[in-house]
């Protein structure tokens, strides 16, 4: 695949995704690429207030378990490990029970795998991090403990350990399986030194076509699955609830496209269903303060809380402080509104990857207000502190952009410069900025999201900005010149090869700039084998959590600079249950 390939797919995709219109097909971009997808010493401030949710509106999402019996059924199955949801985490545990010789049955409410994320399996120690030694080499415990410490210790550090020991060998088995389909992971090794927030060289890509590529997987882990002796999938069959028998899980009920399915699982059932991001009641009950930051949701629309209600009502806990993985990347125009997510789609947003580098932000009075340099949801966290109406941001660049960005040397899925020194991400390739940034930049300008001017004063005028808010901004924006000049930045402390002047016409800002949730963290509470447990901390036994279901792993912040560490969680502890259940 040549590089022009490859960005001519990439855009290819982005513009045919907001073309349809659909939050279907948008939402198949979470993460940095097609897929549906941060923090300093402490999570977001308002993490516990909206944990704190009461009983009376937890009843107003979580409702009541529905009444199915037997005799409502048309069919019953038979198998020994039952996997519920075809995304990263449910693909890893139903291949690898089979691959084992478990009888596996996987079962997805949509009508095809929602597949494994392409842009990053995050990983520690793997066979491609070891080729290039000390540049890929993780600390085990280091990272560990730097994940906690974005937690503020509210998390099961555990099962970050677990993570960190078995990650390697699941992404050495996931590259070993498609490759026999002619692709490939690529491991992002190239870090930037000595940044106040440290980068983590965890993100493992899958190359390949876009916007195909996910699909492509997806068709792999299926052809898998299938090939072993009595495994099997079924799409269009969501769970209604889990049949618990004297205290234990022993299969579902579920919808086939004929009735009710009665479905046992000798070995054990695994929840996967991808969290509740399109859960709007659920959404806005736990998390109000995020969602008042959003402009859009880029999640699967079939992520609506499924797994995390039939086990709640199974009586499993749910996290106390709620958590969402929200990019800093939506752009509305002035007359859209935030905290309407639910209400935005398609066309009606800008998808911004260039909203992640570090350039200045202002807010709406025209003052900076955080370093822009922080995980990308510490805005969320800063702009929680205005009123409502105004948690959002203007970033604020000017024409020497080019200039700056290879030497702010982001990584992730914020890349988008492909660095000379090998090992940059499998998203970014040559020529990016050029063929497709910069047409994007001009058009979202056309579209109204984006203000140009040729003077910081026309700017100002065109951001809706007056007196004092205007004298302010212009102060602001010759204050960011003159950091950079000197090399340093007194206000929040920025690294210093993060700086950039505004000096050089013409000059451009967003009008407005907010968060995409990509798909919600909290999940149910699980001990250190991925079980659940009641309020007494009774182990619920027979079923499993793994994926966005599953909790215990985040509180308050989604630390990003550990690229790909939530699909690399997801498909870690997909592959880890997945063998033991195949083992029992």
């Amino acid at each position: 695949m040549t590089a022009n390939e490859t960005s001519f797919s990439r855009r290819s995709f982005l513009t045919g995704a907001a073309a349809l219109g659909s939050l279907a097909a948008v939402g198949a971009m979470a993460g940095c690429s097609p897929k549906a997808p941060a923090g300093e010493s402490a999570p977001d401030a308002n993490a516990a207030a909206e944990g704190a949710t009461t009983a009376a509106a937890e009843d107003a999402w979580l409702g009541e378990a529905p009444a199915i019996s037997d005799g409502d059924c048309v069919e019953t199955v038979d198998c020994e490990v039952l996997v519920i949801g075809a995304g990263t985490s449910g693909y890893f545990a139903a291949a690898t029970a089979a691959e084992n010789g478990a009888k596996t049955l996987l079962i997805e409410k949509s009508g095809a795998g929602n597949s494994v994320r392409s842009s990053a399996l995050g990983a520690v120690n793997s066979r491609f991090q070891q080729e290039v030694g000390d540049k890929g080499y993780i600390n085990p415990m280091e990272i560990m403990n730097d994940m906690d410490r974005y937690a503020d210790g509210q998390i099961h550090s555990a099962l970050y350990r677990k993570w960190a020991l078995n990650s390697g060998e699941a992404i050495d088995w996931y590259a070993d399986l498609i490759a026999k389909d002619g692709m490939e992971v690529q491991l992002e090794w190239n870090m930037p030194k000595d940044t106040f927030y440290k980068d983590w060289p965890t993100g493992h890509g899958t190359n390949g076509e876009y916007p195909s590529r996910e699909g492509d997987v997806a068709k792999i882990f299926d052809k898998y699955i299938t090939s072993f002796d009595g495994c099997d999938i079924r799409f269009d069959t969501p769970m209604r609830a889990l049949i618990v028998e004297d205290g234990k899980v022993m299969g579902v009920y579920a919808e086939g496209k004929d009735g009710m399915i009665r479905i046992n699982a000798s070995k054990g059932v695994v929840v996967a269903t991808g969290g509740y991001a399109y859960n709007q009641d659920m959404y806005q009950a736990l998390q109000p303060t995020r969602y008042s930051c959003l402009g859009t949701f880029d999640a699967f629309p079939s992520c609506t809380g499924d797994g995390i209600k039939a086990l709640m009502w199974a009586g499993a806990q749910m996290d106390a402080v709620h958590t969402s993985l929200t990019f800093n990347r939506c752009l509305l125009t002035a007359d859209q509104d935030i905290a309407t997510p639910y209400e935005i789609g398609g066309e009606e947003y800008g998808y911004f990857f260039f909203a992640s580098q570090p350039f200045l932000r202002v807010d709406p009075h025209g003052a900076r207000f955080h370093n822009e340099s922080a995980p990308y949801d510490y805005v969320f966290g800063a702009t929680s502190k205005r009123p409502e109406a105004e948690r959002y941001w203007h970033q604020v660049w000017d024409s020497d952009w080019k200039t700056y960005v290879p030497i702010f040397h982001t990584v992730g899925c914020s890349t988008i410069y492909m660095q000379p020194e090998g090992g940059s991400d499998h998203d970014a390739f040559p020529g990016m900025m050029d063929e497709w940034i910069e047409p994007e930049m001009e058009s979202f300008v056309e579209a109204g999201f984006i203000v140009k001017a040729d003077t910081l004063e026309e700017l100002a005028d065109k951001l809706g900005f007056a007196d004092e808010d205007k004298e302010t901004f212009l102060a602001t924006c010759a204050r960011q010149t003159e950091n950079y000049e000197n090399g340093e930045d007194p206000e929040f402390g920025k690294d210093a090869f993060r700086l950039s002047a505004i000096k050089t016409p013409p000059f451009y800002a967003s009008v407005k700039n907010c968060g995409l949730t990509l798909c919600t963290l909290d999940g149910v509470q699980v001990n250190e084998d991925l079980q659940p447990f009641d309020k007494d901390g009774k182990v619920i036994e027979g079923v499993y959590v793994v994926g966005n279901d599953q909790g215990s792993f985040y509180a308050g912040t989604y630390p990003n600079l550990a690229a790909g560490i939530n699909a690399g969680r997801c498909a870690t502890f997909g592959r880890m249950v997945g063998k033991m259940l195949a083992e029992k």
